[in-house]
């Protein structure tokens, strides 16, 4: 069903108007795929992320096009377009992240000249975004986290060849703490390949323990593209190091009590692990932790790790792309580490998995990527419906 639901939107795909998708009367619940097109057809876009709006009457997509450049697009809670705003030139690289603070939507983004950080509040009244504060010190903002707490922008320091954290203060105009980690050379260039999307994007996050006792980061770290566990004052506690800047982490989902659910690369494989006990004051390696191979996972796209409920049972749901171009949704008990179901999404075009929410009636939306006609890439959203989340498990 959802594959001829796909190749159907993509057969009967219009582009007179900018930014519509395949339309059918539908209903919040139902499954649905969506592809939105551009009447320019030379933009590239490189979907990021998706968190539900302000009112609750549809979804914010942040995306990235034509390098850099930051788009944000509303949907409605049937996929259907609303509007798209395309922000300045002055602002670049919109970390993944979008943060959601007392019902409103955050973006973290760049400077594209002095290569500061920018924190923007979202207008969805007006279309637009509005400039809350900006962090001069604070080069190469890579990733952005809401640890329910606290908010902390992860960034690269060119001057001093460091990963920086940083804690905001709660109305995200000042910066309360700051830690960082010595990489001991220069990566710039490896950033820039990132940020300008010329290149294998790099799995930056930040996260936090249930206990909010230890801080996590996937960063660069002495020699190395590592896991770093921070102490609440940013603090250095342990690390992971990965097998320098050829293996480390591809995305992280903590469980609590020093229990993650992970997923872990070396150069071209990739390795899950739905349940395992990590110590945050080691001085270990990445390649160390126990993990399971699965060849037939492309190492080098994104990885998503989700807290899903699905018949009211609560599961970790890996998303990752085959090296055939389809989706693999796994589904795991996250007390047990076992597998209890999967599902393949796509089979002729390739699809990347950019996001991954849970909708209000249980629901999945998976934001992707989707390369249309071998060259043009463009915004996706893949709903599942709850009876096709149970039908995973079942």
């Amino acid at each position: 069903m959802i594959m001829r639901q796909f190749i159907y939107c993509m057969l009967f795909l219009g582009i007179a108007v900018p930014f519509s998708g395949c339309k059918k009367d539908s209903k919040p619940e139902d499954a649905f795929i969506k592809i939105y097109d551009d009447q320019n057809g030379n933009k590239h876009f490189h979907p990021l992320g998706i968190t539900t709006s302000e009112s609750n009457d549809g979804y914010i997509v942040v995306s990235a096009y034509d390098g850099w450049r930051i788009q944000l697009m509303k949907i409605d809670n049937t996929g259907e377009f609303v509007w798209n705003y395309e922000l300045p030139s002055n602002y670049v690289n919109a970390v993944p992240n979008l943060i959601k603070m007392n019902g409103q939507n955050y973006l973290v983004c760049m400077d594209p000249i002095g290569l500061f950080t920018y924190v923007l509040k979202i207008d969805e009244t007006a279309h637009t975004t509005t400039e809350i504060s900006s962090f001069s010190d604070v080069l190469y903002p890579t990733a952005a986290y809401n640890s329910g707490q606290t908010i902390y922008i992860q960034n690269y320091d060119r001057l001093s060849y460091k990963t920086g954290i940083h804690q905001l203060s709660g109305d995200m105009t000042a910066i309360e703490q700051s830690g960082s980690v010595n990489i001991f050379t220069d990566v710039e260039e490896r950033i820039v390949n990132h940020v300008t999307y010329n290149g294998n994007r790099i799995p930056f996050f930040v996260s936090s323990t249930p206990e909010q006792d230890y801080i996590v980061m996937n960063g660069f770290y002495n020699y190395s593209f590592s896991l770093i566990f921070l102490n609440p004052d940013l603090s250095f506690a342990g690390v992971y190091n990965g097998a320098g800047f050829n293996g480390g982490l591809s995305a992280l989902s903590p469980l609590g009590a020093s229990r993650f659910a992970l997923a872990r690369f070396s150069y071209d494989n990739l390795y899950y692990n739905p349940g395992v006990t990590l110590n945050p004051t080691a001085i270990d390696i990445a390649e160390s932790i126990p993990a399971q191979g699965i060849s037939e996972l492309a190492a080098e796209k994104p990885v998503l790790i989700r807290a899903v409920s699905i018949s009211d049972t609560e599961y970790k749901v890996y998303v990752s792309s085959t090296r055939s171009n389809q989706l693999l949704l796994s589904v795991y008990d996250p007390a047990t580490g076992e597998l209890v179901g999967k599902k393949y999404l796509g089979k002729n075009v390739p699809i990347t998995a950019c996001d991954l929410i849970q909708t209000e009636d249980k629901g999945l939306n998976i934001l992707v990527q989707v390369k249309i006609m071998g060259n043009l890439d463009r915004i996706g959203l893949i709903k599942l419906s709850k009876a096709e989340a149970e039908g995973i498990v079942d």
